[in-house]
């Protein structure tokens, strides 16, 4: 199971983004789209896999933490309109 970001680490994090121009709606809006993108990735492992996966279980089984990451990082750039955000934050 994955852990939650402590206070701390949210903050670092938030600061980041800011430097990077990411405001924090726009994390909001792109941690909105990566759960999304994960609900639909869930379940179409889970059609082709023929058992019901949950959007929990896909990023356990399949993406990881890196992967669970790029997603997020992918739903920023397409919210924030940031191609090159990955390897600045």
């Amino acid at each position: 199971m994955f852990r939650e970001l402590t206070p701390d680490e949210r903050q670092v994090l938030a600061d980041r983004l800011a430097i990077q121009g990411v405001t924090p709606q726009q994390f909001a809006k792109a941690q909105e789209l990566a759960r999304t993108l994960s609900g639909a990735l869930a379940r179409a492992c889970g059609d082709v896999t023929g058992r019901s996966v949950t959007p929990v279980e896909f990023i356990e089984e399949v993406l990881g933490v890196e992967g669970a990451g790029r997603l997020v990082v992918y739903a920023l750039r397409e919210v924030a309109g940031r191609r090159d955000l990955y390897r600045d934050v």
